[in-house]
């Protein structure tokens, strides 16, 4: 039974459908979750990216509030996260570094060519979560 579930959100559909699975998850194990946005930073000097994580309302004005408000909704503790990095390595980072039990994420649904050219979160993250991961369609 998870008591700590890690989910990936970058608010697309396919995120805002895993983190309402999360919810669910959530309420029937009485687990607690940790919602993680990856945010890609633009090159900028290191006091400038610091101000900007340190502001995280600045990346995605009102993410947070929104996730967070659903969440209070559910009834489900839940924690939000900005890390900067890419959202394969963010998620596999805060799987090894945290004590998360399960983590959570949405399939964007891409073809095949788009997976193949772009490469796909997805893939990496479950061939190498060193959890069980729901991905949800």
């Amino acid at each position: 039974m998870p008591k700590q579930i890690l989910v990936g959100y970058d608010d697309s559909p396919a995120a805002q459908r895993a983190l309402q699975f999360a919810f669910k998850l959530a309420q029937g194990f009485g687990a607690e979750l940790q919602v993680v946005y990856a945010a890609m930073l633009p090159a900028a000097s290191p006091e400038a990216t610091a101000s900007l994580m340190a502001d995280s309302k600045a990346l995605r004005p009102g993410l947070s509030q929104k996730v967070l408000e659903s969440a209070a909704q559910a009834g489900v503790k839940t924690a939000w996260k900005v890390v900067p990095g890419s959202a394969g390595d963010v998620l596999l980072a805060e799987i090894k570094t945290g004590s998360f039990e399960h983590l959570v994420i949405g399939n964007s649904g891409r073809g095949a060519l788009a997976r193949w050219l772009l490469g796909s979160v997805m893939g990496e993250v479950v061939e190498n979560s060193q959890v069980p991961v729901t991905v949800v369609p």
